[in-house]
């Protein structure tokens, strides 16, 4: 890449007026912004052919250290950064807990003194945690018995759960928990069953993990239908799961989505991410109709992704300005700005969600279309404006439908944690695995949202005590107009 200085028509002598001079300067700052992304993209060059020059030559790589200028300038408002400090308040110790069992103190039964005559002036109690982590493995004692009458041989009966089975239920329940809850990998929850004395082997834990997965198809089947027939709107959001190799050496890559809100989690894995997987394989056809989409402004949440009401995420809108690096004081200034007036208009459209009104309404439209048209003389800045400008219809959806979020931080959040228990646990290696990981992870997720118990959820349902219905029992209320 050579640098290709532009050619500067600039006559002194026709500058007639103070308009004209700043519109000069403003044509000879961004030609200096133009220059300066140039040079930063040969560093960056150059920086990357050392690498290669150096990893040629077997040489060690130099450690990476970010130097103060090439850090990035936090151009985030104040009020934003005073959002994003948790508040902390002292929670009260030991509030609302279960006591499982009572055990009376011994009691001293004579005073120093001699005497054996006492009153109660007190009664206290002190509550200690613990926990018992114990085996319990069964010999179960059964005859075979033989009616003298007709001759007929009659057994014991053996329990539904453990027919067939050299594990009970809870303890193939707890291994889906542990692996999906806890995100332990094979080999610890291998480690952990073991030093519990536990016969039990690598391959035993993976053909009860895939079965589990398989009784919990019902479940997941009724959170892609029930779960999303019963949602108002969904945040969505995808990420790239794992490179698997095929035969021939063919690498395909597999995506992670997310469809949900704060009371549901559906996780399905694809070989490709674009508007027909999102809308054959993660969405249904009825839910596309329906629900109010919510998403980033990714091509495969674009028009060929054909739902009618999409809302786009601030916040990763607003993410779009900050990647900007002006170089000039001035164009910082005009940045920053802008920058604070996308935040202050922000923080006003989430009032409007709590407490919508017509005047706010409004407000919030006029005021987008007055940030949206100005012009700043920051040419990288002015097309930003423009482009956001063009998602308008996008972007103000929730003015028609205030009940709905306006950033999608929370498919963030649920992918995030996926993220990291392929990270803590490898992943999985295989097309079974990928529909393990989608029951399990759906089903789990959304019973934590749900307000249920993790490890008595999971093990009603593959144990049929539980209706796949009480994972959809808490449902979204429907945005006000």
């Amino acid at each position: 890449m050579d640098i290709k200085l532009p050619e500067i028509q600039v006559d002194p002598d026709k500058i007639r007026s103070v308009p004209q001079a700043k519109k000069v300067i403003g044509d000879l700052l961004n030609i200096i912004e133009e220059l300066v992304k140039q040079v930063r993209q040969l560093s960056n060059d150059l920086q990357r052919v050392k690498q290669e020059n150096a990893r040629f030559r077997k040489q060690s790589k130099p450690p990476d250290i970010p130097t103060p200028s090439s850090q990035s300038q936090n151009y985030s408002s104040r009020k934003q950064r005073q959002q994003e400090q948790p508040v902390w308040n002292k929670a009260a110790k030991k509030q609302h807990l279960t006591i499982d069992r009572e055990e009376p103190l011994p009691e001293v039964a004579a005073c120093s003194c001699g005497s054996v005559a006492f009153r109660i002036i007190r009664t206290w109690n002190k509550i200690v945690q613990g926990l018992t982590i114990k085996r319990d493995t069964v010999r179960y004692l059964g005859h075979d018995k033989q009616c003298l009458s007709c001759g007929k041989i009659l057994s014991s009966t053996i329990p539904g759960t453990i027919l067939g089975k050299g594990f009970s239920a809870e303890l193939r329940s707890w291994v889906s928990v542990f692996k999906f809850d806890c995100r332990m990998s094979e080999l610890l929850i291998l480690r952990f069953l073991t030093g519990l004395r536990i016969q039990i082997s690598a391959g035993q834990i993976n053909q009860i993990l895939l079965e589990n997965s398989r009784k919990l198809a019902g479940s997941y089947t009724h959170l892609r239908v029930w779960g999303l027939k019963l949602s108002t709107y969904l945040h969505s959001d995808a990420t790239e799961f794992l490179r698997r190799i095929q035969k021939g050496h063919k690498i395909i890559k597999e995506h992670l989505h997310f469809a949900g809100h704060e009371l549901l989690s559906v996780f399905t894995i694809t070989s490709a991410y674009n508007s027909l997987s999102i809308a054959t394989k993660v969405l249904t056809k009825k839910a596309m109709q329906k629900i109010i989409y919510i998403s980033d402004d990714a091509s495969a949440n674009g028009r060929r992704l054909l739902i009618r009401l999409k809302q786009l995420c601030w916040i990763h809108e607003i993410r779009h300005y900050l990647k900007l690096t002006p170089y000039t004081k001035a164009n910082k200034q005009e940045l920053m700005a802008v920058i604070d007036a996308l935040w202050t208009w922000y923080f006003a459209a989430k009032d409007y969600g709590r407490d919508p009104t017509a005047g706010m309404k409004r407000g919030l439209a006029e005021y987008f279309d007055v940030l949206m048209n100005q012009e700043t003389g920051y040419t990288d800045l002015d097309n930003r404006l423009s482009l956001t400008g063009k998602k308008r219809e996008r972007l103000l959806l929730f003015l028609e439908h205030p009940g709905i979020p306006i950033e999608n931080n929370l498919a963030e959040r649920d992918v995030r944690l996926s993220v990291l228990f392929m990270k803590l646990t490898g992943g999985t290696r295989s097309i079974a695995g990928n529909r393990s990981f989608e029951r399990h992870m759906s089903v789990i997720q959304t019973a934590r949202k749900q307000g249920l118990h993790v490890f008595n959820t999971v093990h009603g349902l593959l144990n049929n005590e539980l209706s796949p219905f009480i994972l959809t029992k808490k449902t979204l209320p429907i945005p006000t107009a």
